[in-house]
């Protein structure tokens, strides 16, 4: 199989779906580069095969199911949900061998994991881990964008929140004009993470609003954001009371390329605390969506710009960049081991 050079590592379980996408039903999706058509066999686990006919280039996604089979729509070669064709009706026996790639599958909380890498590969990284996605005392809501835009711009973007001044005036609590320097920032060979400690001030009106809390009172809050695999971005936001934590959020972004300007982008807003009004699902989707349309907005802009170019530029890193700029390192590590440079 062919792909052009990436600017993505191949070698990593990315999210190709949410679970409740899945069902009897083919779901087409493009994942690193590759087809995928995903479907949820007669037991409730998923099956998901490369989106190619090895007789013609055809989607099987445009094909049948014949219970757990899959019917190709073009001359009606079949499948197995291990990829295997069974049946040509045009001869007696099948070629020997032939078969549609599978590809391993996790479904784990809300995501589904998908490894489209080296065969054999995956054993060896298994998808990360999410409790908090996974019940637990939380709750969650999401939603899935597709964004015009790299991973690498993504992962950036969402290891520097001083943007949110610029960009999120609404979002930011009365009295803080500027977020406190990274002090604290873990890298290890494929993982970086920060923690920021913001001085105590009133609730903004979104915090009120989904947190039950008295907006005339002062609030400590911690913001943490990880980069944790090429496929999962985590950040938390945690409001603070005398007593510790009032509410607890989690963002969780699952960052899934398409292409290498193309990412599908699964979000995942997750929530506890005693406080919390009964409503805050609906509160919480509709605050971080218009954020997510501004945070699109701003990046297709930016791959543009990348397009338009014709010829590399060096862009000035600031001390805000600690984290994005370790990330961006180790993605390039990743790829460049891939190509074996």
């Amino acid at each position: 199989m062919n792909h052009p050079v990436s600017t993505y590592p191949r070698d990593c379980w990315y999210v190709a779906a949410t679970s409740d996408e899945v069902g009897d039903g083919f779901l087409a999706r493009r994942v690193a580069d590759t087809s995928v058509v995903l479907f949820r066999l007669s037991d409730g686990s998923i099956a998901a095969l490369e989106d190619r006919c090895v007789h013609r280039p055809y989607p099987l996604s445009a094909g049948h199911r014949e219970g757990d089979l899959v019917v190709c729509g073009y001359h009606g070669c079949t499948y197995d949900a291990t990829g295997r064709l069974v049946h040509v009706p045009s001869q007696e026996n099948p070629p020997s061998g032939a078969r549609a790639r599978a590809f391993p599958v996790v479904e784990r909380g809300p995501f589904v994991w998908l490894w489209t890498g080296t065969p054999g590969g995956e054993r060896l990284r298994p998808p990360p881990s999410t409790p908090w996605l996974e019940g637990d005392g939380w709750s969650s809501v999401g939603e899935r964008r597709d964004v015009a835009a790299g991973l690498v711009l993504l992962h950036e973007h969402y290891l520097d929140l001083t943007n949110v001044f610029a960009m999120h005036a609404e979002m930011v609590p009365p009295g803080i004009e500027a977020l406190p320097p990274l002090e604290e920032v873990e890298v290890s060979e494929v993982a970086v993470a920060y923690r920021r400690e913001l001085p105590k001030a009133p609730l903004a009106p979104w915090e009120a609003q989904v947190s039950g809390l008295d907006s005339v009172d002062s609030f400590g809050r911690v913001e943490t954001g990880a980069f944790v695999t090429p496929g999962l971005h985590k950040q938390t936001y945690t409001i603070t009371g005398p007593d510790g934590p009032e509410v607890e959020l989690v963002r969780t972004h699952g960052f899934t390329p398409a292409s290498s300007g193309t990412t599908h982008v699964f979000l995942q807003i997750s929530w506890r605390g005693a406080s919390v009004s009964p409503d805050a699902g609906a509160g919480l989707a509709a605050v971080f969506h218009e954020m997510a349309d501004r945070d699109t907005a701003v990046l297709e802009t930016m791959q543009r710009c990348l397009d338009e170019d014709a010829t590399p530029r060096r862009y000035v890193s600031v001390k805000a960049d600690r984290a994005a700029v370790r990330a961006r390192r180790i993605l390039a590590a990743m790829v460049e081991g891939e190509r074996g440079l």
